[in-house]
């Protein structure tokens, strides 16, 4: 594969992107209507002929060469758009991520997650996948990677990035993300035949997030400020990442819970309770301390894209 393929930033490719389009059209659009009003002013409170009709034709000359602009470009993103043909590795903006993220499972049958504490996935992609499958009676597989907070080397280093982000992270920043997301899935999936979720945990502390589904693959950062990399569906590097987390997956506790224990169970904090707690083998300590914690997350479902 030619390194040009995966490292030139295309400039026309990048005035594709849903971000750039907003802030061309609105920036342009905001211009006309200033020279607009200007054109009105001057014609209101300019007196002098010679200088009112001079400032009204450079006004209505500047109108004329943004709305070609504007229209120039209307037209490239309409026929033309992204030369998606050559580009298998995408340098995605950070305004356009949560773009991204939302169209990841979209009409798909397989989707896998790997990331740290999984709070986007509780929020969008999880929900989404089990409103298809119960609407188009689709059955889809859905793969959970996260890591073991058991595990204390991996509670160190979460704490550790946590603080990096200016967070003021507790004694086990883990244990409630991996819980309320195990809880969210083993709720879901127990009410939805349609839809079977595998959750395993990992020894192993990823440095980003992968979301990987028949649409594409991304990787993203905990910062917002940082760009994301989007693959292509059926690349070369979508399936490498594809057989990373697979290959990890295997490799990584198999978290099971009795289905019977969550079925009728609602994503409300009433379904947090000892007993549905301590049903995935982790061990969680004070049932009290991060009960109400475990609710909060899989009811108010907090996350970076929001």
């Amino acid at each position: 594969m030619k390194a040009s393929k995966i490292t030139a930033v295309d400039f026309f490719d990048d005035l594709t992107s849903s971000y750039a389009r907003k802030r061309f059209f609105g920036g342009f659009s905001l211009l006309i209507v200033f020279c607009l009003v200007l054109v009105g002013v001057v014609k209101a409170y300019v007196t002098w002929p010679i200088i009112n009709e001079i400032m009204v034709s450079v006004l209505i000359e500047i109108v004329a060469g943004l709305v070609i602009i504007l229209g120039f470009y209307a037209l490239y993103v309409y026929f033309i758009g992204a030369n998606t043909a050559v580009r298998e590795v995408n340098v995605t903006r950070p305004q356009d991520i949560s773009e991204r993220m939302i169209a990841m499972p979209k009409e798909v049958r397989h989707y896998m997650f790997w990331g740290r504490s999984g709070s986007f996935f509780r929020a969008y992609p999880l929900l989404e996948l089990d409103r298809q499958a119960r609407e188009n009676k689709r059955n889809i597989v859905v793969d959970v990677l996260l890591p073991d907070p058991d595990d204390e080397r991996l509670v160190r280093s979460y704490r550790e990035i946590l603080k990096a982000l200016g967070e003021e992270p507790g004694d086990n920043p883990l244990l409630p993300n991996v819980l309320s997301t195990c809880m969210a899935c083993a709720i879901v999936s127990s009410n939805n035949k349609h839809l079977d979720i595998k959750i395993h945990l990992s020894r192993f502390l990823p440095a980003f997030r992968v979301d990987l589904s028949d649409n594409g693959a991304i990787l993203t950062q905990d910062d917002k400020k940082k760009s994301a990399l989007y693959f292509d569906y059926g690349s070369e590097f979508y399936d490498m990442f594809r057989s990373t987390v697979t290959n990890e997956r295997d490799v990584s506790r198999e978290v099971t819970w009795d289905t019977a224990l969550f079925a009728g169970l609602k994503l409300e904090e009433k379904s947090c309770d000892a007993k549905t707690l301590k049903a995935f083998g982790i061990n969680v300590g004070d049932v009290d301390a991060i009960q109400q914690e475990v609710a909060r997350l899989i009811t108010v479902r907090p996350h970076r894209y929001g």
